[in-house]
C-alpha cells in the first residue's frame, strides 16, 4: 500500500504505483502522468517538463491532493476525446478559451 513498495516490485514504475495507490487504496501520493497528461499539461501549459516526473511534480501544487486521482482520469478522457495528439478538436473544447495552444 505504499510507493516504496510497489516501485519496488518488478515492472512497476510511478505510473503504475500512483495509478494502483489512487484506485485501489484511495491514496494520492502523485499525480499519474500517461501520454494523453502529458500533452494536456503542455498544451495548457502547466508544466515546460517533458519527464513524466517532471510533469508530475509540477502538476501536484496546481491541485487540491485530494484531486490527484479524479485529475488524471479527467486529462486521460479529455485527451482521448477532444485534445488528440495528432489533431486537437480545439472547436469542441470547453477548455478552448483558457488554452494557450487552442487553434480556435
Amino acid at each position: 500500500e505504499t510507493m516504496a513498495e510497489l516501485v519496488a516490485l518488478p515492472g512497476v514504475g510511478r505510473k503504475t504505483a500512483n495509478v494502483v495507490l489512487g484506485n485501489a487504496f484511495g491514496k494520492n501520493e502523485g499525480v499519474v502522468v500517461d501520454t494523453h497528461v502529458a500533452r494536456l499539461a503542455c498544451r495548457l501549459g502547466l508544466t515546460r517538463g517533458h519527464d513524466p516526473v517532471a510533469i508530475e511534480r509540477d502538476l501536484e501544487p496546481l491541485f487540491p491532493r485530494a484531486d490527484w486521482t479524479l485529475l488524471a482520469h479527467l486529462l486521460i478522457a479529455h485527451g482521448r476525446a477532444v485534445c488528440k495528439a495528432p489533431r486537437p478538436r480545439c472547436a469542441d473544447c470547453s477548455l478552448a478559451p483558457l488554452c494557450p495552444s487552442s487553434l480556435v
